[in-house]
């Protein structure tokens, strides 16, 4: 039977209910996830009618077709998105985005909250504000709000952190903290404060300035100046932040707002997330191929709120969603409140949604100029390398150690241009043979890259690129020949001879090639160089940073090792609580005894060791 007849077939016998289609090509392996409420009617589309070139060539390849039928049309929605997430289907979206923004988090829970930045919005009781896009914006952001509102800063649940029991720590006598681990400041009073941040960041900012500066010529005229000044200097933090901030709603606005913008070879989804009516970042999202807009905003929706985001009140949207209702039901299931989904036809809704589509338009255009840079430059690099085609996906690899102590090999990533952090990975060698060994801890490396874990996680990249000489790539060139797996174009870059020799030399790179004895000095403005070099360097701070890292736990260790009573199941306890052994130090005896497996006993004695070791 034909593919046709038995494709022909299985329509036939569809049924019209809610549920998910899977396309399979002649291997059985998923070529598209899709929902619908009318499974027959859905799936028939796809073999009638005009279709774009994406979507036939999606149905020239299509050899089976799967249901799963679902009791509820919400039921499917959540069942594609499952399905999506485990099976990574060919012609499915991809919104690849494995950032995670930061929010600001007060612990209103403790008695004395903090305000802080995290990653992670959990269900812990803390007031959660955000996302902010710009990880710098937001540090800014807090510490003028540390000013204007100068709450404690110490870790933990209870205030006083490293400082001396009932004794304020520096940031006290600095003017940065009111001093509630030294009783300085009542609950009560510092709850005020907590709620001036609450409000601030619900949009009250101006309100609160305006009051400041009353109270301020209040102070003023009673000539309580150095009050005043206190005051003063408050405002002056608050209006840097009001400054920057673009109101584009009510202060009570919560909402995220969706643009959208498409060519034949690209298309581009945007959202601006506005928090107590200020616009505090955006989101964006570059789809190689055309795709319609629905289908973009869907995947944007089934995907982004399940990644332990915030979810707004609203989301506006400039199209219609087949599955809006649903989407509506499982988005405030996970917010706890209502969230509703609205496509606005006239006043601020849609001035608001056409500064989302000029965003969009913008980021098209951006992203435009991006990948045209980074054609160029991959073509720059095929050029100057001798490849036979531009290298889309770069690797470089490193190897960092102290003395050949505590070695770690390093891979960064770029791929259409850019720096691709999905792709990093760190390996901790475990056996470098003899110290300072480079060769073998390459070996190690190229071994665990390509044929272990990684190697089912990474695609393997056009041009492979090693932080070194000849040696090391006649050695990464021999490992991948005797693995027997599909090897990329290799290439090593290392600091030219001459440049060794004389020290404070102006260095000039030199790049080593298969086949070839001697190296090649590319030009110095060369955009090829530039970026092996920036790949080689990004490579070795990957890698000291996880040598650091170890290094510093491993300093940690060898201190512990000597203390009586201190195992390895309170030295693991130690490592996770502290970073190094000032930390151990600075702590006070009961917080230490207070740890999983210690007593006060124990705790003695790591502080009198340390007392002597530092």
């Amino acid at each position: 039977m034909e593919m046709d007849e038995r494709l022909t077939e299985q329509l036939k016998h569809l049924p019209s209910t809610p549920g998910v289609y899977i396309y399979r090509d002649a291997e059985g392996n998923p070529l598209y996830v899709g929902k619908a409420k009318n499974l027959r009617k859905r799936v028939k589309q796809y073999f009638t009618g005009k279709q774009n070139i994406r979507t036939a060539v999606m149905v020239s390849n299509i050899d089976s077709v799967e249901i799963i039928v679902a009791e509820s049309e919400k039921e499917a929605l959540l069942m594609e998105a499952n399905l999506i997430k485990t099976r990574r289907p060919r012609y499915n979206i991809d919104l690849k985005d494995d950032k995670s923004y930061p929010y600001f988090r007060i612990t209103i829970r403790e008695e004395f909250p903090r305000l802080e930045i995290t990653r992670r919005v959990l269900k812990d009781g803390s007031a959660y504000f955000g996302p902010f896009t710009d990880v710098g914006s937001a540090r800014r952001m807090m510490r003028y709000l540390h000013r204007a509102f100068p709450l404690r800063r110490c870790k933990g649940a209870k205030p006083g952190g490293r400082a001396t029991p009932g004794r304020p720590c520096l940031d006290f006598q600095m003017g940065r903290c009111t001093g509630p681990c030294g009783e300085e400041i009542g609950a009560g009073e510092y709850g005020k404060m907590v709620d001036g941040v609450v409000d601030f960041l619900k949009g009250k900012g101006r309100r609160i300035a305006a009051s400041w500066e009353r109270e301020m010529v209040r102070l003023s005229s009673d000539l309580r100046f150095e009050e005043a000044a206190v005051i003063r200097d408050r405002v002056t933090a608050l209006n840097s932040i009001l400054e920057g901030q673009n109101a584009v709603g009510d202060p009570g606005d919560d909402l995220d707002i969706l643009g959208y913008t498409v060519s034949e070879s690209l298309s581009v989804l945007i959202c601006l997330f506005v928090r107590s009516g200020l616009i505090v970042g955006r989101k964006e999202m570059a789809l190689e191929g055309r795709y319609s807009a629905e289908e973009a905003m869907e995947a944007f929706v089934s995907s982004h709120y399940r990644k332990g985001v915030a979810v707004p009140n609203r989301i506006l949207f400039p199209i219609g969603l087949e599955f809006a209702p649903e989407h509506e039901e499982i988005l405030s299931e996970l917010a706890g409140r209502a969230v509703r989904i609205q496509r606005p036809l006239r006043g601020k809704g849609v001035r608001l949604l056409h500064l989302a589509e000029e965003n969009a338009r913008q980021a098209f255009e951006a992203f435009s100029a991006r990948r045209k840079t980074a054609s160029n430059l991959s073509s720059e690099i095929a050029a100057s390398l001798g490849m036979e085609s531009s290298p889309k996906h770069i690797e470089c690899m490193d190897i960092s150690h102290t003395s050949g102590r505590l070695a770690y090999g390093s891979i960064v990533s770029w791929k259409a241009g850019e720096l691709d952090k999905s792709g990093y990975r760190l390996f901790s060698i475990r056996d470098g043979g003899a110290p300072g060994d480079d060769y073998t801890a390459l070996e190690e490396v190229i071994t665990r890259r390509f044929t272990g874990s990684a190697a089912g996680e990474l695609e393997t990249p056009d041009l492979l690129l090693i932080d070194g000489g000849k040696g090391q790539l006649s050695r990464v060139s021999g490992v991948l020949g005797s693995l027997g797996v599909e090897a990329p174009f290799l290439a090593a870059i290392s600091k030219a001879r001459s440049a060794k020799q004389k020290e404070g030399a102006n260095a000039v790179d030199e790049i080593y090639l298969p086949g070839r004895s001697n190296p090649k000095r590319l030009p110095r403005n060369s955009g090829a160089l530039h970026v092996l070099q920036m790949l080689r360097d990004e490579a070795h701070r990957f890698a000291l940073k996880g040598h650091r890292s170890g290094r510093g736990k491993a300093d940690l260790l060898s201190v512990l090792d000597g203390i009586d009573g201190v195992g390895p199941a309170r030295r693991r306890v130690l490592l996770t609580h502290y970073r190094s052994l000032n930390e151990i130090k600075a702590a006070r005896l009961d917080e230490l005894a207070s740890l999983r497996g210690l007593n006060m006993k124990v705790a003695e004695k790591i502080k009198e060791t340390l007392k002597g070791d530092l």
